[in-house]
């Protein structure tokens, strides 16, 4: 029994100080904020990652009050030179710009190796002239031939006109086209468009 008191005197500390080394943890004191734990966190249980919503803010604007682009002013456009006068409209005749948004149809009377086209003269005070072709219908082998233009001034605006255009061949179906050209209202040059055509018509 001597013996047996003495050991357990001896291991007493062993046994005291065994359990702290055998769980790995330290001893804490309460309200001391420290842990043992491995993850370094200060308050388990909250996340990691903290987000802060922010608030938007005016555009910034210059401090002298001019913006920061230039401001469009209308500069027009240069006179524009042989477009010829501006008719004065009348009551049943209003001439403006000549209108290319809709194609008329041509009146046109054939000959042998002619053919007479009557259309109304729109006018425009920025009308140049007109251009008379005829396309063949009836195709041949290799190049066609090109009938060419027949250029007719206009002469009295809003009233009917008529031009005559030559070299046709003889029994053929052809197609009429009237151009129109015109001053261009900005820029340099001048544009032309398709004003009227006829039907296909034969040559006797």
């Amino acid at each position: 029994m001597t013996h047996r008191k003495r050991w357990l005197l001896l291991l007493a500390p062993l046994l005291l100080t065994g359990c702290g080394v055998l769980t790995g943890s330290s001893a804490t004191t309460p309200g001391s904020g420290t842990t043992g734990s491995a993850s370094g966190s200060t308050n388990p249980g909250q996340p990691f990652l903290v987000i802060a919503r922010g608030s938007a803010t005016p555009t910034p604007t210059p401090s002298s009050g001019v913006p920061p682009y230039p401001i469009p002013t209308a500069t027009g456009f240069l006179p524009i030179t042989g477009g010829g006068a501006r008719v004065t409209p009348t009551p049943t005749c209003g001439l403006d710009t000549v209108n290319f948004s809709r194609i008329n149809s041509l009146t046109v009377v054939p000959g042998t190796t002619s053919a007479t086209a009557t259309w109304y003269d729109v006018g425009g005070y920025n009308l140049v002239e007109y251009r008379l072709t005829a396309i063949s219908q009836d195709l041949v082998h290799g190049p066609q031939r090109d009938v060419g233009w027949k250029v007719v001034k206009p002469s009295t605006a809003c009233g009917p006109m008529t031009a005559t255009i030559t070299g046709l061949d003889r029994t053929t179906n052809y197609v009429f086209s009237l151009d129109g050209v015109v001053v261009r209202r900005s820029g340099d040059g001048t544009h032309a468009g398709t004003l009227f055509r006829s039907g296909v018509i034969r040559t006797k």
